[in-house]
């Protein structure tokens, strides 16, 4: 919360939060009986924890209207607004990874059954949490800055962000997806599209992270596996050339990795 020496501003600030403080503890108070729920009931668990995921996002969303307020009023970032909305935008994340696991590149199968789980929930919101993941990263990411400590720690977050957004897609729906009447017709399109997306800018992100700070073999292997699961949708849905073109990519940062490598080796 921020303090300033003007009581008349505090005054009013406290005023202008008030309301998106009570919505994050209206918000908030069901979490823990909501867990409760899933641990005795492992089967409605999945639909459970995928609508707490959404809980946790207008949580963060709130903490940053919060941060907006106190920005607009006393000119500086709430450091402890900003802090809250990432722990709830990464308890959002770990949700979703509780329900269809963080693997990257892997074949559809693997998660298949646990993404079966979510059978209840419509594939409209389905994108539409994905979308909100996407955004509330976005702005998470703008009310820091880019001068922010909290830089590369992003990209985990974001290439987190992309691998459940990319699991909470049904391939074998969207493979299928031929029939403009059906209401799956344009979420499982925009949904792909958004993922595919998510996919290159992690890709490209670990890439920078690489090249630009850490220099960490581990970063580049990470660019490289973005890239093959980006490659593996872009083949199941039959996109040939968009295929070839992350398959180029792929290999060129492979190359790259293997000439560091060898240097580092020779020294």
């Amino acid at each position: 919360m921020l303090k300033s020496d003007s009581g008349e501003k505090q005054q009013y600030y406290q005023k202008k939060i008030a309301p998106f403080q009570s919505k994050i503890k209206d918000l908030l108070r069901k979490e823990e009986s909501i867990l409760a729920e899933c641990r005795g009931d492992p089967a409605t668990a999945a639909v459970k924890l995928f609508f707490l995921a959404e809980r946790m996002l207008n949580i963060a969303s709130n903490c940053l209207v919060i941060n907006g307020i106190g920005l607009a009023i006393f000119n500086t970032k709430d450091e402890e607004a900003l802090g809250e909305a990432k722990k709830f935008y990464s308890k959002a994340l770990i949700y979703l990874e509780n329900i269809v696991t963080g693997k990257l590149d892997a074949p559809f199968s693997d998660y298949e059954e646990m993404l079966a789980e979510l059978n209840p929930v419509y594939i409209v919101q389905r994108y539409n949490l994905v979308k909100k993941l996407g955004l509330t990263c976005s702005l998470l990411k703008i009310a820091y800055g880019d001068n922010t400590k909290w830089r590369w720690v992003f990209v985990d977050m974001e290439g987190l962000c992309a691998t459940v957004s990319k699991n909470l897609l049904d391939l074998k729906k969207a493979q299928a997806n031929n029939d403009p009447s059906s209401p799956d017709y344009e979420p499982l399109i925009y949904h792909a599209h958004l993922v595919k997306t998510m996919l290159n800018n992690s890709a490209d992100r670990f890439y920078a992270r690489y090249s630009l700070s850490t220099k960490r073999a581990e970063d580049m292997r990470k660019a490289i596996n973005f890239l093959a699961a980006l490659n593996r949708i872009h083949t199941t849905l039959n996109e040939r050339s968009d295929a070839e073109d992350v398959k180029k990519k792929m290999e060129s940062w492979q190359n790259m990795l293997e000439i560091s490598l060898k240097k580092d080796a020779s020294k």
